[in-house]
């Protein structure tokens, strides 16, 4: 009996080992935008603080395209049990009322994490545009109809939903242009080639403060903790002009519940480290922290929502 005895034990104490505990290989965040993106800035800072806490590498992959839809649809389909998502809103509770719709349902085929923070976009036009301030640009867009043209990283985002909402509400033609590549979107409104865009907040602030192009308004409802001088599109007469991004940790619903609790317990504690919030505060990011069952509630309310916002702003499906 002892050396059966002797088996069980060598085989109870082996399951429990460290070497069984998740993660027990390399972790992988997809982040659906390019580089220099917010999901891109944010899931970079995030991956060494969970490195840290599991032991194991986190590395970050950019799979751009379609406003974030083709790097999701790659989450959904993981099946190696180590897969991450760090998402923006677009993909989870817009393009689903846009045709053609994913190949995904958010609400079944992602297992939500937690809502990680929220960003305003800044509308910023280059320096040889002649508008001061906002005033201005609506009053160039409507002397020169379909002249004006604003530059968004991909239908549905807040990028583009601002834009079409700014139309629709000042009554004037502008003429959106769609980018897969942020550094081209960059490049192409710091020379002028588009007038404007509303871009994040996170890839703004730096060539604002540097001069490199000029910032005329905040999308969000209030003024941004990060440039509180900036003043936002709605106190320049656009009463309930509202256009921010959020950005959420979620993993394939496959994923076990343990695993999905831990992920959540060291992605708060990372939220939570003065290092990494002085960070994202600096670059003009507000971190939330929900638990799984708040973020779910979320994306219930937000998919109904953002569909109403789409008809008002008139926003047409693809």
């Amino acid at each position: 009996m002892r050396p059966i005895f002797a088996a069980l034990v060598l085989g109870l104490s082996t399951l429990a080992s460290p070497a069984f505990a998740w993660p027990d290989r390399t972790v992988t965040i997809i982040a659906p935008f390019g580089p220099g993106s917010s999901v891109d800035v944010v899931a970079r800072l995030l991956a060494p603080k969970l490195q840290a806490a599991w032991g194991q590498p986190v590395v970050v992959t950019n799979v751009p395209g379609a406003a974030g839809v083709i790097g999701v649809e790659r989450a959904v389909r993981a099946t190696d049990g180590h897969t991450l998502l760090l998402s923006a809103d677009a993909a989870l509770v817009v393009r689903g009322s846009m045709s053609p719709r994913p190949p995904y349902n958010p609400l079944t085929d992602l297992a939500p994490i937690t809502q990680l923070a929220v960003t305003p976009n800044i509308l910023v036009v280059g320096n040889s545009v002649p508008a001061r301030n906002l005033a201005e640009l609506v009053a160039l867009a409507r002397a020169r109809p379909g002249s004006v043209s604003f530059a968004h990283i991909g239908l549905g985002t807040s990028q583009h939903i601002g834009g079409e909402m700014l139309a629709q509400m000042s009554g004037t033609e502008l003429n959106a242009i769609a980018y897969n590549d942020p550094a081209t979107q960059v490049q192409d409104v710091l020379t002028g080639r588009v007038t404007m865009s509303f871009n994040s907040v996170v890839v703004t602030l730096p060539r604002i403060r540097d001069g490199a192009w000029r910032a005329l308004a905040v999308s969000s409802a209030t003024r941004s903790p990060a440039a509180p001088e900036i003043p936002t599109v709605a106190e320049q007469g656009f009463e309930g002009f509202n256009a921010v991004a959020w950005l959420a940790l979620l993993a394939p619903a496959s994923m076990p519940a343990a695993n999905i609790a831990r992920v959540h317990r060291d992605a708060i504690a990372a939220l939570a480290d003065p290092e990494l919030r002085a960070r994202l505060a600096d670059l003009g990011i507000e971190t939330v922290g929900s638990t799984p069952a708040e973020f779910r509630a979320l994306m219930e309310r937000e998919i109904p929502r953002m569909a109403g916002v789409l008809t008002r702003a008139g926003i047409r499906p693809e």
